[in-house]
């Protein structure tokens, strides 16, 4: 590719560039042909000075045709004047791989490639190669090389034995977890077990309430009823005590003498204690009965 560029650089000076610098920087021309879609392979590159360097990107047919349709899509008036320029000149001879035989020097006709450029292929590829073109510019020229093997062989061994640890800790991990979840288990069954013994405490407590609140009940109708008792208790004294108070009377006083003139200011004739006749035949009290202090009164 960079001997076709080079035949005419009036036109492809940065072509020419982009394909010198991919030869120690292959990095460049591989991403350029991604992001066209050409197809390509890698071609490993030659050991001659001890450091292995990267392989360098060659096109394959697929990728040379879809690379050159690009170009004449791009830019048809540059990409015909390559090609006249590239089969006219001496002792270069270009075999046609489907019939094995020369492909003529003479010129190619104008007509044969695009009169303009195709507005969808500037849009959609224009950019990805300029930018391309461009990243050559002010590039350094050391050689890309392969990271030391040895060294990757390293890290490589670093991170067996970073992932071996990782898993050892992993199933640490998942051990503790486990006993982690069978201590959550049992606390689980616990706190199960307490709640029931709460609810059953709380249950309990209802009806010790309601037990309470019964026997608050009996004590204020007991109240009640030793209140009425008292009431009635008191009133019986009250009885009693009057009770008492006019037999006292009765037995202090006695029955008073009569006073004054006539029959009934005469003192009896015989003393107190004399068993008098009872009227009309009747039978006199007993001898003894207490008829001190009674009142007499004489037949008529």
């Amino acid at each position: 590719m960079s001997m076709y560029y080079a035949t005419l650089l009036t036109y492809s000076d940065r072509q020419t560039k982009l394909f010198s610098k991919a030869r120690t920087h292959p990095s460049i021309l591989a991403d350029l042909y991604n992001k066209l879609n050409c197809q390509y392979l890698l071609i490993p590159h030659p050991i001659g000075d001890g450091k292995r360097r990267p392989p360098l990107p060659a096109l394959t047919i697929d990728g040379f045709e879809h690379w050159m349709l690009i170009q004449v899509l791009l830019n048809p008036d540059e990409e015909y004047q390559r090609l006249t320029a590239f089969l006219r000149a001496q002792n270069r001879v270009v075999i046609d791989s489907a019939t094995q035989r020369p492909v003529p020097t003479t010129s190619i006709p104008r007509s044969a490639l695009p009169a303009a450029p195709s507005d969808w292929v500037v849009k959609r590829y224009a950019g990805l190669l300029e930018k391309a073109l461009n990243s050559t510019v002010g590039r350094a020229e050391e050689i890309e090389e392969v990271p030391d093997i040895e060294g990757t062989r390293k890290e490589l061994a670093y991170f067996k034995q970073r992932s071996t640890e990782t898993q050892s800790e992993t199933h640490k991990t998942q051990a503790e977890l486990v006993s982690t979840r069978k201590e959550l288990g049992w606390i689980k069954t616990k706190l199960t077990g307490a709640q029931s013994e709460e609810e059953s405490t709380r249950k309990r407590l209802a009806e010790r309430d309601g037990e309470i609140e019964w026997l608050k009940k009996r004590l204020a109708e007991t109240q009640a009823e030793l209140d009425s008792s008292k009431n009635e208790v008191e009133g019986l004294r009250r009885l009693n005590s009057a009770r008492s108070g006019s037999v006292s009377s009765v037995s202090s006083a006695g029955t008073p003498y009569p006073t004054g003139g006539g029959a009934q200011g005469t003192r009896p004739p015989y003393p107190v204690g004399a068993t008098p006749l009872s009227p009309a035949g009747a039978p006199a009290p007993s001898q003894g009965a207490p008829y001190y202090r009674q009142q007499y009164r004489p037949s008529t």
